[in-house]
């Protein structure tokens, strides 16, 4: 037999074996228990959670020869046949790529025939947000009143997307991301099931990852195994995820507490070397920075991280101020969206980190000239940056164009003059156009320019004006002004309006 991924061998087979959703399997239960069945239901929550697998139960429970019953015995040829996906009488659909008017005109006509097998029908619609509007409409009676011998059973991850007059229709149950104990605590069992072994802060940094998805975790669980055998070490986990683990994250924080620049970028050099992925990095520290927030606010309860980890965070949290924690989730932040647009990453995390250390007591000559270096770089970066905006700039007059007219011809007037340090870039205007620079200014028009300049050099550009004397002429002033000129194009550069003379 081919190998089966662990995520689908250790799927909930009974109402019993749902990790995380208490509250939904006792309803479930009862209704079926109590012949009190909704002929729809809607089933929302992150990925990974059990909708699906709990629309099967549910199928099964309605289905089992045994039943109806919350119990179904898992062993009967009908529950088999909907474990393994063959029952003709349980009928999954994906909506997202089958979606359109067609399907569901045809779901409608099939609806209506009894169930072959079973006792009921039960249609399952995956990611129904996925569905077009005109598809929602063609569903809306059909949910409304559907057969005796039908339930239709929704899921999707976008509550939001879905129109109030499905939701109307369905008896809404909401699945919640699964804590961090119990998905460390089933991870325990697959493990020793599956009979490989992995040490506790594997076994957390796993559990954190997977974001409260219990099906992310046993995939994730599937993939170390295949890399590294029947053990598996943190600094495995660490490597297959490109992530930080916790102690690079505390040492760290104890670097910028310090202000020691040089051991930071040391660990930064390390992490790369190691092969963990930047963005990861920045991200991971964005949300320990947060974690010392909530500690330093007496917020623990809602930290769902092992003991070990809280207990580490309330210690570190005293180094730092409150203001201090929350300039550092900014900076991080920050650096985490430019990364989206900067070429050379690293240098956004050393540049930040830098950033979050000023102010602070630099312990050691060689933080000094890493800073230096550093800053060296980024001045590079900015002339080649220079270069391009100077290379580009008929195709960033062109894009405004059919943003912005009043912009496109404000920013005619207009000369790029430089990208300061941190990566604003400065237009100059000559004395005696300060009206353009005023025009250009406003605020729909400098984010339409900011818009244009962002999508033709690839990165997020910031724009300001200024009025100097040292201004070279704009193109636009070495020619002679069109004599054929609009009277719309006066009205859409002036926000202006025709009146008649009295």
């Amino acid at each position: 037999m081919s190998y089966v991924a662990l995520y689908r061998k250790w799927r909930s087979q009974g109402f019993d074996d749902v990790i995380g959703q208490g509250p939904i399997v006792r309803t479930l239960k009862n209704a079926v228990k109590n012949n009190r069945l909704a002929h729809a239901y809607l089933f929302s929550g992150p990925r990974g959670t059990g909708k699906t697998s709990v629309a099967r139960i549910l199928a099964k429970a309605l289905n089992c020869r045994t039943g109806p019953t919350p119990d179904p015995c898992l062993k009967c040829d009908l529950c088999v046949k909907i474990r393994d996906g063959h029952s003709v009488d349980v009928i999954e659909i994906d909506a997202a790529s089958n979606r359109g008017i067609d399907e569901i005109r045809d779901l409608r006509e099939k609806v209506r025939y009894a169930p072959v097998e079973g006792r009921y029908k039960v249609y399952i619609i995956d990611e129904v947000h996925m569905l077009t509007s005109e598809a929602f409409n063609a569903l809306l009676k059909t949910l409304e009143e559907p057969p005796a011998h039908t339930i239709f059973v929704l899921a999707t991850t976008e509550l939001q997307k879905v129109p109030v007059t499905i939701s109307s229709r369905c008896q809404r149950l909401d699945f919640a991301r699964i804590p961090l104990p119990l998905i460390v605590e089933h991870l325990k069992e697959v493990a020793k099931k599956e009979k490989f072994s992995i040490d506790d802060r594997a076994l957390n940094l796993v559990a954190r990852s997977s974001e409260g998805s219990m099906r992310d975790a046993i995939s994730l669980l599937d993939q170390l195994v295949s890399f590294c055998g029947q053990k598996i070490r943190l600094d495995d986990v660490v490597m297959v995820l490109g992530t930080a683990d916790e102690e690079f994250l505390f040492t760290m924080l104890e670097s910028i507490a310090s202000g020691e620049v040089s051991k930071g970028l040391s660990l930064v050099e390390k992490a790369v070397a190691e092969g963990r992925s930047v963005p990861q990095i920045t991200r991971d520290l964005v949300g320990h920075v947060r974690y010392l927030l909530l500690s330093k606010l007496g917020s623990e309860s809602i930290i769902d991280l092992a003991e070990s980890y809280v207990g580490r965070l309330k210690q570190d949290a005293d180094k730092f101020p409150v203001d201090d924690l929350k300039r550092l989730i900014r900076i991080f932040s920050r650096a985490e969206l430019d990364m989206k647009w900067h070429p050379h990453g690293r240098l956004v995390l050393e540049v930040a980190l830098v950033e979050a250390m000023e102010g602070k007591e630099i312990k050691k000559e060689a933080g000094k000239e890493s800073k230096k270096e550093i800053k060296k770089e980024a001045g590079k970066d900015n002339e080649g940056l220079m270069f391009k905006v100077k290379e580009n700039w008929d195709k960033v007059l062109e894009s405004l164009k059919k943003k912005s007219l009043s912009g496109y011809v404000s920013l005619h007037e207009s000369v790029p003059l430089k990208v300061e340090k941190d990566g604003k870039l400065v237009l100059g205007f000559r004395k005696g156009f300060s009206f353009h620079k005023e025009r250009l200014e406003d605020a729909k028009n400098l984010s339409a320019v900011e818009s244009s300049v962002s999508e033709v050099l690839g990165r997020q550009i910031k724009i300001a004006c200024v009025i100097s004397d040292d201004v070279p002429e704009a193109p636009s002033q070495k020619k002679e002004p069109s004599k054929d000129v609009s009277v719309d194009a006066v009205k859409s550069i002036f926000s202006g309006r025709v009146v008649r003379p009295r």
